[in-house]
């Protein structure tokens, strides 16, 4: 691992991935071919980021005949889902207007992200063993070390950047703007950041006993935090019988909290297991803990399939709700897998081992599915918000156009399309009337019309000059010419204090130089930390 050869490679590769990085992003700044596609840009742009990490992170780990068949196996799935992401989603939609959907989704960057942790810890494993499947300790060993390799990388590139900063600034000190100009210019700063992640993933390599250290130190101290988080969970529970439900589902966001307690309970577990381990190692504290932490997880996975459930109940699904679903899915997994080997196992637990490789490869699935049309959030909530108008559940006065039209993507235009042609009586004929109408809003603030039931009365001078309370200098007034400006037109109102472009709305203004041209600009407070400024 600490040859020469592979030193040279992995420098290598990483610098190709900055020279391919920054072609791909000067070449959508300027909006010129191939950021003009979204369908040959986004399989791109995710091929050069995940391929050359995991190409670096295998080099030295992998066998040559595997790492080039895990590599071409990664590459497939980059192309293939960045395709798909460009072509269920062909339009991006903000509060300005629609725009060709070029760069990859939110979704599908942690979507291979996932996926390629996961399969990479399973090949690393398997590969070290010369076996399909490995023993559970090896692919402990593996998705733990990868995780605070990456996490060490991660911070190793930042301190770097601090470095570089660091040296701009003095330089600057003393006029010399030659560094700083270097550091910002982007060709430096994209190939100089994966050059120095190649680095540091080369560092971790080799020092292969200071990533066993850390792993051990981290999972040492998290796992002594199991008896806290069981104590709050268990005393939650508890607290439950005594309040009832109706308070949880009361806050609308239950179904979200008690996942997040079901996953530190799962990962926390986590830290306290190896199969290598013996028990006699493990303090009782943590035993107890791990038990009851297995008994907790399933109360709390079911009471968020039970909320999750009433939402869907009300309001059908939704491409979030979906997502949560997944989530239950996971979590209900582990919850069970687990609670079977307490009781089969008690203390021992030896049946985490096998819970956890099987989950994992029912994350992978679902991941997958989520990425493609079986089960695509979109798909699903479109398909379910289409059945609850065609049924009656949702009456036409509730249902959201605004959702198909800018959040449902081609599912959603082709429903509207569908919903456009519906004739033979008076209600068809009033959906088909409002499902032409949501085709031809182009932002969201057409959508909320709809969504809203009317648009907000729009501002006038007059109304502005009621609205708007300066605070400093006090006694002062807006320049006329500032009121009377036509901000309903303005480019990116969505940017905008809404006392400008809509009646009736208060917001404070303050009237200060801060460019020194002895003219006042007009500061409008969004937050105690955040302005806006305006020339008058």
């Amino acid at each position: 691992m600490n040859s020469p050869t592979v030193v040279a490679a992995r420098l290598a590769i990483a610098f190709v991935q900055g020279v391919v990085l920054y072609l791909l992003y000067r070449q959508l700044q300027a909006k010129g071919w191939p950021a003009t596609d979204g369908l040959l840009f986004t399989p791109l742009a995710v091929v050069a980021t995940f391929v050359p990490l995991l190409a670096i992170t295998s080099l030295g780990n992998l066998r040559p005949r595997t790492m080039t068949i895990w590599l071409a196996a990664a590459a497939l799935l980059c192309v293939g889902f960045g395709i798909y992401d460009i072509w269920r989603a062909p339009l991006t939609t903000n509060w300005s207007g629609t725009s060709a959907h070029i760069l990859p989704s939110p979704a599908l960057w942690g979507g291979l992200a996932t996926i390629f942790f996961i399969v990479h810890s399973l090949v690393a494993a398997g590969d070290a063993r010369r076996k399909f499947i490995a023993d559970y300790a090896q692919y402990h060993d593996a998705s733990w070390a990868l995780a605070i390799r990456h996490f060490n990388s991660v911070a190793f590139v930042a301190v770097f950047w601090g470095l570089l900063w660091l040296g701009a600034w003095m330089f600057r000190l003393i006029k010399i703007e030659l560094f700083y100009e270097t550091i910002t210019k982007e060709w430096f700063f994209i190939t100089a950041t994966t050059l120095a992640y190649a680095c540091a993933i080369h560092l971790t390599d080799v020092r292969e006993g200071i990533v066993r250290g850390s792993r051990t130190l981290v999972l040492n101290l998290l796992s002594w935090l199991l008896p806290l988080i069981v104590l709050i969970a268990a005393g939650f529970l508890i607290a439950l019988i005594f309040t009832g439900l109706q308070p949880l589902w009361n806050t609308r966001y239950a179904t979200s909290l008690l996942l997040t307690a079901a996953a530190t309970v799962i990962v926390l577990i986590n830290t306290t297991f190896q199969e290598t381990d013996a028990e006699s190692g493990t303090a009782k504290v943590l035993l107890y803990a791990r038990l009851v932490g297995t008994v907790v997880l399933v109360p709390l996975t079911a009471l968020a399939a039970y909320g999750l459930w009433l939402r869907i109940a009300q309001y059908g699904i939704s491409a979030s709700r979906v997502l949560v679903i997944a989530l239950i899915v996971v979590g209900a997994c582990y919850a069970g897998g687990y609670l079977i080997s307490a009781i089969r196992y008690r203390l021992q637990f030896r049946g985490i081992a096998t819970t956890n490789i099987a989950t994992a490869f029912v994350i992978v699935g679902v991941t997958l599915a989520l990425l493609t049309p079986i089960a695509d959030p979109a798909r699903i909530a479109v398909n379910d918000q289409m059945a609850r108008l065609e049924s009656g559940q949702t009456p036409l006065e509730r249902f959201d156009f605004a959702f198909l039209r800018f959040h449902g993507g081609r599912y959603g235009e082709q429903a509207l399309l569908a919903l456009k042609t519906k004739s033979g009586s008076p209600e068809a004929e009033r959906i088909s009337f409002k499902a032409n109408e949501a085709l031809d809003w182009r932002n969201l603030a057409d959508g909320n019309r709809n969504r809203f039931g009317s648009q907000p009365p729009a501002s006038t001078p007059q109304s502005r000059t009621a609205s708007i309370t300066v605070i400093h200098p006090a006694g002062g007034t807006l320049p006329a010419a500032f009121l009377a400006q036509d901000w309903l037109n303005f480019q990116q109102r969505w940017s905008l204090p809404a006392c400008l472009h809509v009646a009736n709305v208060k917001c404070e203004a303050i009237l200060a130089d801060i460019d020194g041209d002895d003219t006042p600009e007009s500061l409008f407070g969004k937050f105690k930390q955040d302005c806006l400024a305006f020339s008058p």
